[in-house]
């Protein structure tokens, strides 16, 4: 699974998704209505860090993790030249102990990293990840979704490196197929995982006791509800 995000197939995954300034305009969405200025932050599956990064411009204490070593390197090079005092920690949240000592005030997870979780794991990843949440924290994450109509083809808006992603879907279990090929460097990534209905994470989130949840397909969170021909979903999550 790591390697479309390993070496090459890392800045082939950052052209195709945020050669534009995207996690720039990601993090401004957040902070439309997460306004707690210096929380401590954790970034899940942080990739090559522009996320986390981005946060510590602001002044956010970060901390990054990210389960490929390369993604890790790249992520504390520039930290490194950017003079910022972000934490990165190579860490598989399915296998290792989360960095808990200090929770955490603001815990997210975007990209669809939790999608890659196994579906009969997810439910105790993510209780180890509320375990690092602070009692009022607040936990946001996206998960590729389970509903009709489920396009088994999709083109990205910005498709300057002609990327092709095919899907299929096991709509009884979640499961899902899925094969990125990109045209321009002849790169092909085939890997499986999973979907969930809004229902499945909506309970799951409740289970942990979060009272309050939110869903959305933008980050702002300022679009309805909205469940059909959508790819993923961003839940946000509360306890009250």
């Amino acid at each position: 699974m790591t390697e479309l995000y390993r070496n090459s197939g890392l800045e082939i995954y950052e052209k195709s998704h945020y050669s534009h300034g995207e996690h720039i305009t990601e993090v401004e969405q957040i902070l439309r209505w997460y306004r707690r200025r210096k929380a401590r932050v954790l970034d899940i599956g942080c990739s090559g860090g522009l996320h986390a990064l981005e946060f510590s411009k602001r002044g956010f204490p970060v901390t990054g993790m990210d389960i490929e070593p390369s993604a890790i390197k790249l992520a504390k090079k520039r930290a490194s030249s950017g003079n910022q005092k972000a934490k990165f920690l190579v860490l598989d949240i399915g296998k290792d102990e989360l960095p808990c000592a200090e929770k955490f005030d603001f815990i997210y997870s975007i990209g669809n990293v939790l999608s890659h979780v196994k579906k009969d794991h997810i439910f105790e990843v993510i209780k180890k990840i509320c375990d690092c949440l602070d009692e009022k924290g607040i936990l946001l994450f996206d998960v590729l979704m389970n509903s009709k109509p489920f396009q088994e083809e999709l083109y990205p808006k910005e498709n300057e490196l002609q990327i092709i992603w095919k899907r299929k879907i096991d709509e009884k279990t979640g499961r899902i197929s899925m094969d990125g090929i990109f045209l321009e460097s002849g790169f092909i990534q085939h890997f499986d995982v999973w979907g969930y209905t809004v229902e499945e994470m909506t309970w799951m989130l409740n289970s942990l006791g979060f009272e309050k949840v939110k869903f959305s397909p933008k980050l702002d969170f300022i679009s309805k509800n909205k469940t059909k021909n959508t790819i993923s979903l961003y839940f946000r999550a509360e306890r009250t």
